[in-house]
């Protein structure tokens, strides 16, 4: 990454994210080298702050570990999912493709263990948040995934998953 990009820590909830108390997400200062006004540019994984390209602000951590997030400046109108699945799951590289066509991308990580996936779905602001909903109920009913909403970054009727 270039010298504009820092980490920041979110704090999040240890019985939500496999004990982790933090996570650390990419961010891209907005303004100059003295701004504490930064772009998040990758996808939370257990923080329900926050989505891809949210302007956020950060402050210096008290224990000297970088930058904290500090609050929201602006959001960019994407929303965050999280998707748990059988690592390697046929059923989800065949469902996969419905979402992606609506615009959904995904980063992955394995949970401890490696049986599980977890991933943490950008669901543009442009999407059809109900549509998406409706392809995620589908997934849950037929036991392909599970899935949690982390943030909603726009106005949804149908926005009352949970994780």
């Amino acid at each position: 990454m270039t010298d504009n990009y820092a980490k920041i820590r979110f704090f999040v909830e240890p019985e939500e994210s496999y004990g982790e108390s933090a996570e650390l997400l990419w961010a891209e200062r907005v303004g100059s080298r003295e701004s504490t006004a930064f772009r998040l540019m990758n996808s939370p994984y257990y923080s329900r702050e926050a989505s891809y390209l949210d302007i956020v602000r950060a402050k210096e951590a008290p224990d000297g570990l970088g930058l904290d997030y500090a609050g929201t400046i602006q959001t960019s109108g994407h929303s965050t999912i999280w998707i748990y699945t059988h690592r390697n799951s046929p059923e989800f590289k065949r469902r996969w493709p419905s979402l992606e066509s609506k615009g959904c991308t995904y980063e992955g990580m394995h949970s401890p263990g490696g049986e599980y996936a977890l991933y943490s779905v950008d669901v543009p602001p442009e999407t059809n948040f109900d549509e998406v909903m409706s392809i995620l109920e589908e997934g849950d009913r037929h036991d392909v995934w599970r899935f949690g909403i982390g943030h909603i970054g726009r106005t949804s009727s149908s926005a009352s998953g949970d994780a």
